[in-house]
């Protein structure tokens, strides 16, 4: 019997641990695998790890801002989904962030439960369509490579067979 397939996991990072415990108790009820981080910079060592289907971050935190630590998420795990969760958004922020790391959606602190649970799940699903999406043009450039060698194979006995043709044009020809 098949093992059912993992939970999609959301990786969310905020310095204030009583925004992370909320978070995560709010999602508590909700079908993914959710990892906190209280930091970006500890949390870009979770990224080799795991595929996470979103990562949603504060704007805000000491050390590295949440545009510098999504940018980065963005160059190692591309097909994951940015939310970019914020209690002070500004223009030039929102720029920035749509530039630079190619975020998917904001959230403004404080967050209404179904705005949160409805953007991750948007969210899954354009990583679930990404994924499935690179997953058909891998399989698209093998059977291309594959083609490409049986047409050369192909031509290859034609040209056999048309070189036969030429040395003993006798033996090939039509009963008439």
């Amino acid at each position: 019997m098949e093992s059912p397939p993992p939970l999609p996991a959301v990786l969310i990072v905020d310095d204030d641990p009583m925004v992370l415990a909320t978070l995560k108790v709010s999602l508590a009820s909700e079908p993914y695998e959710v990892v906190v981080c209280s930091s970006g910079i500890d949390a870009l060592k979770l990224l080799p790890e795991k595929d996470f289907a979103v990562i949603i971050s504060d704007q805000r935190m000491p050390k590295m801002t949440g545009l510098d630590f999504l940018v980065e998420c963005r160059r190692i795990l591309p097909l994951a989904p940015r939310i970019l969760l914020t209690a002070v958004l500004n223009l030039s922020t929102a720029v920035e962030a749509i530039n630079r790391g190619e975020i998917c959606r904001f959230i403004a602190k404080p967050w209404l439960r179904a705005e949160l649970v409805a953007a991750i799940r948007d969210a899954i699903q354009r990583h679930d369509l990404a994924a499935q999406n690179q997953a058909m043009q891998a399989e698209s450039l093998q059977l291309n490579a594959r083609l490409t060698a049986a047409n050369l194979e192909l031509q290859a006995r034609v040209d056999e067979l048309e070189r036969r043709c030429l040395l003993h044009p006798a033996d090939h020809a039509i009963p008439g």
